[in-house]
């Protein structure tokens, strides 16, 4: 079990990979696709970390964006490849 204060910061880890990734899209550059593997590491840490704390809404809600992140993924760093 992790401790109150490594939860903290690990959830702040989360945090700024999201506030990285959701700026990364916003500017909407070339480089903007390389926002969806930061989403989903961020979205991996809140799931651990919510499992931890046994908070199934969030487990919930966190898996849900995961599996859009992997579709992000796909969409925007694989397929391009499977292209050319």
């Amino acid at each position: 079990m992790m401790s109150p204060k490594t939860i903290e910061r690990v959830k702040w880890l989360a945090t700024f990979m999201f506030v990285c990734a959701g700026t990364l899209i916003s500017i909407n550059i070339p480089e903007s696709k390389y926002a969806f593997p930061l989403f989903a590491t961020g979205h991996i840490i809140a799931i651990y970390v919510f499992v931890t704390l046994r908070d199934k809404p969030l487990i919930v809600q966190n898996i849900f964006f995961l599996c859009i992140d992997v579709i992000g993924i796909y969409q925007w760093l694989i397929a391009p490849t499977l292209s050319s």
